[in-house]
């Protein structure tokens, strides 16, 4: 026999399609994105399928406005959960006649992270939950080439014919020995992620700056991994990174 008063999945979602769009007019105050998810669904079908795991990691890679990860949280605030969202999304730009645009966001992910920050407070005001008892932190990554600028041998047919120092001075600038490496525009944070990416760690481990004299010392993961990009390390510096690692 048939449960009378229990909630179907296709209930749940004809119930809450409706009220998609006025959860992001609610969190926005304006209508910016066309046929968004509806939280309530998300929510009942991540609550399904981590019912044994409540640290699972939830994939979206068309994650549009972010519904899955407000879903998540609000999940999380409900049942004090740890779940992890990775939100996938294609900087599609908005066109310049839509609401989206006009309120200064001018392609989909912008959307999304403000979602993200406005849904995560809005879930904190209304639970009481404080910092330490929701995660509501996130980190943004955009895909693009490396940080390194690429070296070139390419010395040219002339390159044997020059003495031992122009031959010197050309490999030296071929291979960026005297030159920065780092593509311009780029952060030192950038490159760091990049190390990481290389070394296979977790892009979730947390990372500490340490100042000194003006130079970063970053220490991922507890001291996982410990990076300095300083074109001058002397002595004290050295010694510095020593500190780090024994306290780590």
């Amino acid at each position: 026999k048939k449960m009378k008063n229990v909630l179907s999945p296709t209930h749940y979602q004809m119930e809450t399609n409706e009220d998609a769009t006025s959860q992001l007019i609610n969190l926005f105050g304006v209508d910016l994105f066309d046929n968004p998810k509806p939280v309530k669904l998300l929510n009942y079908l991540i609550r399904a399928v981590t019912y044994n795991d409540s640290s699972a990691i939830i994939l979206d890679f068309f994650s549009g406005s972010a519904t899955t990860a407000d879903a998540v949280m609000q999940l999380n605030a409900e049942d004090g959960g740890n779940r992890k969202f990775i939100m996938v999304q294609l900087p599609e730009p908005t066109e310049e006649k839509d609401e989206a645009y006009k309120a200064g966001y001018k392609n989909i992910c912008e959307i999304g992270k403000e979602r993200i920050r406005r849904a995560g407070e809005k879930i904190k005001e209304e639970t009481g939950l404080l910092a330490q008892d929701l995660d509501i932190g996130f980190k943004v990554f955009k895909l693009d080439d490396s940080n390194l600028k690429k070296w070139s041998v390419d010395v040219g047919d002339d390159f044997y014919k020059e003495d031992i120092e122009t031959q010197n001075a050309i490999l030296s600038e071929k291979l960026g020995i005297e030159v920065d490496n780092f593509v311009e525009g780029r952060s030192e944070l950038d490159v760091v992620y990049e190390i990481m990416l290389t070394y296979g760690l977790d892009l979730s481990y947390s990372i500490e700056t340490y100042d000194f004299n003006g130079t970063n010392i970053y220490s991922i993961g507890s001291g996982a991994l410990i990076v300095c990009l300083d074109e001058d390390i002397r002595a004290e510096l050295a010694d510095k990174i020593i500190e780090i690692i024994t306290k780590e």
